[in-house]
């Protein structure tokens, strides 16, 4: 998210930052310290565990001439019970890293409107189909989202994780394997608008010289009278008149302005849906650490400020309004 906080120095965003200062020690404060006692309680027993661990490796270094030589019985034993001590190592920082997300990220959310949240979602992969901005979905994981209300406007927030798969040499095993690296991540914003769009309308950053080869089944490349867009953005669609009735030259300056904040966005209009794609290398949404404090304002008003930015796009393309220029009818 760049030039973030450029935007969001505005007399809209202080008001707000004002109230949810007040909403953070009546609301947030409470819950945080019941999370704080929860996450001191998983992590004594981090603590054990790790104990254990060493207490383990220690005998195993002990005997390790006899379990090399065999001499020591139930050397599978020792491995089985070294990966169960690993495996319960992991359980308190993930059972944690959850139940903190699910209990403090509704009632971040519910500051903005009626919100509910899911922690690992299934992604909406029929809709982001029929969007075109997932030319390549590849293999994808949902690990944030927010579902409710924000001015009147049906909302979801989603974060993806999306993996791509390669093949690489195990050298233990001597052959190749499939693999999955990470490849990008962003969030999915998606919004139900009070119409019905007759066609689909796509609007992509500007890939420069790619756009010859770039092709997208069944759209056609939509020409704007603005220099200044186009050189940010491709507008693709199968309506050419809907599609300039929604890109007029307000919508477009909306969507310039949201271009300066979240560098890498690109936009879908079809049937009632927006759907908005953002990319960013930010793992957003984190709002606690398990080897600190949870009580910490500083990180809440990191939250905060995502959720502002990302709400603000409903009051930036006036989603929220029935305006003249989304009217085809």
């Amino acid at each position: 998210m760049s030039k973030q906080w450029k935007y969001m120095i505005t007399p809209e965003y202080i008001e707000a930052q004002n109230h949810f200062n007040q909403y953070y020690d009546e609301k947030i404060l409470p819950m945080l310290e019941k999370i704080e006692k929860t996450r001191k309680r998983y992590f004594y027993t981090f603590i054990m565990i790790i104990i254990v661990l060493i207490v383990w490796i220690g005998f195993i270094a002990t005997n390790l001439q006899d379990i090399i030589s065999g001499a020591s019985q139930g050397n599978g034993a020792y491995g089985a019970l070294g990966s169960i001590i690993i495996l319960l190592l992991c359980w308190p920082m993930l059972s944690y890293y959850r139940r903190s997300k699910e209990s403090l990220l509704p009632i971040l959310a519910e500051f903005f409107g009626e919100f509910s949240y899911l922690y690992n979602p299934e992604l909406p992969l029929d809709l982001m189909d029929e969007s075109m901005l997932f030319r390549d979905k590849g293999v994808m994981r949902g690990e944030d989202c927010f579902s409710g209300t924000y001015q009147n406007v049906t909302v979801q927030i989603m974060e993806y994780h999306r993996f791509k798969q390669e093949k690489r040499y195990n050298e233990k095993y001597q052959r190749r394997e499939k693999v999955y690296v990470s490849k990008d991540r962003g969030l999915i914003f998606y919004a139900d608008m009070n119409k019905q769009f007759e066609g689909k309308t796509v609007v992509v950053k500007d890939k420069g010289w790619l756009n010859i080869i770039t092709k997208y089944q069944n759209l056609q490349r939509v020409g704007l009278e603005s220099p200044e867009f186009e050189k940010k953005f491709e507008v693709y669609s199968d309506n050419q008149i809907e599609a300039r009735y929604i890109l007029t030259p307000v919508m477009l300056e909306y969507m310039e302005k949201l271009q300066d904040i979240f560098s890498k966005i690109e936009f879908s209009f079809f049937r009632q849906h927006v759907m908005i794609k953002i990319e960013t290398k930010k793992n957003t949404f984190e709002c606690s650490n398990f080897f600190r404090s949870v009580i910490n304002k500083k990180r809440i008003a990191q939250n905060f400020d995502e959720l502002y930015l990302l709400f603000s796009i409903i009051t930036t393309l006036r989603l929220n309004k029935k305006q003249a220029q989304m009217q085809t009818n």
